[in-house]
């Protein structure tokens, strides 16, 4: 009798020591370092710092020679992964993921990069440049892939401890973010000479990017600029370039004994020669062709952020241009006052936005 209750004793203690286990395991799940979410967040943390970082840049650079799309487009593609994962254990003996984080800028764009780089950063020498701005963030550069020594929590759950007060806590998301953003900036930098624009202007001629990039390295390279710029807008060239020049824009002789000689208008007189004419038409024609190339090639942002301001001007102009030609007293000194007007206040555009394209 006493056997039997023994052994049923024996029975029952150990059924409810398998059911408290199996309670223990379904309440428990195993740590994972297996996290494919993980790389996702760290992609756009380096995009959501590069986007910051290259308007930054494009704000504070009066060359405006970076196409920030085209940053962003290779901010895009990078590529985020991590080797020689393993689970381990902190100094606090708390379970930590051990693991080589790698950000890979594509083949394709980082020899962009670097190739474009010398329209930067000039004639410093790109690797040793990134490199050393890397030292702090404790990335390493390989050919094209940023990589460093990375730890993160592990998925997984804690152990209820019984009570509906105290839920399970999921991990995973804990990481050095700091090094995240501090390597964004690097890498931001350095795509700087990705998004080098396919055109640039120097000295108000438009050139490649690759004889550009021959300039800047050799001063006295055999390049030739992709416009040849009349005298006539050479000198407009030269206003866009801030140089103290006069547009040569020819003047009839008016008698000494004009009493009415206070206006273009009047100054023009009834009689402009055909001659006279034609050189206005000239000048205009060239001071309108460096404005255009000017603002074709002027970084897009700048030029969204000028579009506003740029169709008052250009209705202030035809307003203002038309008022004085009213005063002609003939077809061809309207059209003279006309030109003058516009070549002039063209001119006058032409310097205030040099300060917004490479010179």
């Amino acid at each position: 009798m006493k056997k039997n209750i023994f052994i049923c004793g024996l029975i029952g203690a150990l059924a409810l020591s398998a059911c408290s286990k199996t309670k223990e395991e379904k309440g428990t799940e195993p740590l994972s370092c297996d996290n494919p979410q993980l790389s996702s967040e760290i992609h756009k943390s380096l995009q959501s710092a590069i986007s910051s970082d290259i308007h930054q840049f494009v704000q504070r650079d009066g060359r405006h020679i970076v196409d920030i799309d085209k940053v962003l487009a290779a901010a895009n593609e990078l590529n985020v992964s991590f080797s020689a994962v393993e689970l381990g254990k902190d100094s606090k003996n708390k379970s930590i993921c051990n693991s080589q984080l790698n950000i890979t800028v594509p083949a394709s764009v980082w020899q962009q990069t670097q190739t474009y780089a010398p329209l930067v950063i000039g004639k410093t020498n790109f690797a040793d440049h990134i490199k050393q701005q890397l030292e702090s963030s404790g990335f390493t550069l390989n050919d094209n892939v940023f990589s460093k020594s990375f730890q993160y929590t592990p998925l997984g759950s804690s152990i209820k401890a019984g009570s509906a007060t105290n839920p399970s806590t999921t991990l995973g998301s804990e990481y050095d973010k700091t090094s995240i953003q501090n390597v964004a900036v690097t890498i931001g930098n350095a795509l700087l000479g990705y998004g080098v624009k396919d055109k640039v202007s120097i000295g108000g001629h438009i050139y490649n990017r690759d004889d550009a990039v021959k300039l800047v390295n050799n001063q006295h390279a055999q390049v030739q600029p992709e416009t040849h710029l009349s005298q006539d807008a050479q000198t407009a060239s030269a206003i866009l370039n801030a140089k103290p020049v006069a547009v040569p824009v020819p003047v009839p002789v008016v008698p000494s004994n004009d009493t009415n000689a206070k206006s273009p208008a009047n100054n023009a007189g009834n009689d402009i020669s055909e001659h006279a004419l034609q050189q206005a038409r000239d000048n205009n024609v060239n001071a309108n062709n460096v404005i255009n190339r000017l603002w074709v090639n002027m970084d897009d942002t700048v030029r969204k952020t000028l579009r506003p301001e740029e169709h008052k001007w250009i209705a202030q102009k035809l307003s203002q241009c038309q008022t004085q030609a009213a005063n002609a007293k003939n077809s061809a000194q309207a059209e003279y006052i006309r030109l003058q007007c516009d070549t002039k206040m063209t001119n006058e555009r032409i310097k205030y936005l040099n300060g917004y394209s490479l010179h």
